[in-house]
C-alpha cells in the first residue's frame, strides 16, 4: 500500500514509522485509560517503588529517608518530615510507554528490542528515582526552587535522556541507519 502511495523509500519509512507510532499511542491510551488507571495497582506499585528507592538513596547519602502513604501518592520523607510525593504523573509509567513505543515503532531487529526496551526502562526508572531524590533535597534545602525544578529542569533532563537512548538505538541497532552506513 505504501509503495503505491509514496514512491521514495525514505519517505515511506517515515510514513510507516508515524503510522505505527499513532497505532501504538492509541493502543497505550486505550490500555491505560480503560484498564490500567481504573485498576490502580500498577500506578500504586510504581509510586511506592520510586519513593522507596529514593528513600533508600537518601539513607545511603546520610539522610534519614523513609516513605509514608499519602492521598493518591507515596510521600518521601527526610528525618520524618514529608518532602515530596510520588503520584501517578511522576511515577514513570508514561515515560516507559513513550520510550518503549519509540523503540517498537522504529525499525530494528526484535532480538535487540527485547533487551534494549527493559534496559532502557530500568535506566529511566533510575533517572526518575534520582529526580525524586533531588526534589526531596531541594524541598529540604531550598523549597522556593522546588516548583521550577519539578516542572522544568527535571522534565528536560528526563526527556533528554529518553531522546539520547532513542538516538543510540537509531544509530546502533536500527535497520534504517545500519543500511545507510554500509552504502
Amino acid at each position: 500500500m505504501f509503495k503505491k502511495l509514496i514512491k521514495d523509500p525514505g519517505q515511506r519509512s517515515i510514513a510507516f514509522f508515524l503510522l505505527k507510532a499513532v497505532l501504538v499511542y492509541i493502543g497505550w491510551f486505550i490500555a491505560y485509560d480503560f484498564f490500567i488507571a481504573p485498576d490502580g495497582r500498577a500506578d500504586t506499585f510504581l509510586n511506592q517503588i520510586v519513593a522507596e528507592h529514593a528513600a533508600g538513596i537518601l539513607s545511603i547519602i546520610g539522610m534519614e529517608g523513609s516513605t509514608a502513604p499519602g492521598a493518591a501518592q507515596t510521600l518521601i520523607r527526610i528525618n520524618g518530615v514529608d518532602m515530596v510525593g510520588v503520584g501517578n504523573p511522576c511515577n514513570g509509567m508514561e515515560l516507559f510507554a513513550l520510550y518503549a513505543g519509540f523503540i517498537i515503532c522504529f525499525p530494528g531487529p526484535w532480538k535487540h528490542k527485547l533487551w534494549y526496551i527493559p534496559v532502557g526502562i530500568l535506566a529511566i526508572h533510575f533517572i526518575n528515582v534520582l529526580r525524586a531524590v533531588a526534589l526531596a533535597l531541594i524541598q529540604l534545602k531550598s523549597p522556593e526552587h522546588l516548583d521550577f525544578n519539578h516542572h522544568y529542569t527535571f522534565t528536560i533532563v528526563v526527556y533528554a535522556f529518553i531522546f539520547l537512548f532513542w538516538v543510540i538505538w537509531a544509530n546502533r541497532f536500527s535497520v534504517v541507519f545500519a543500511s545507510r552506513k554500509k552504502s
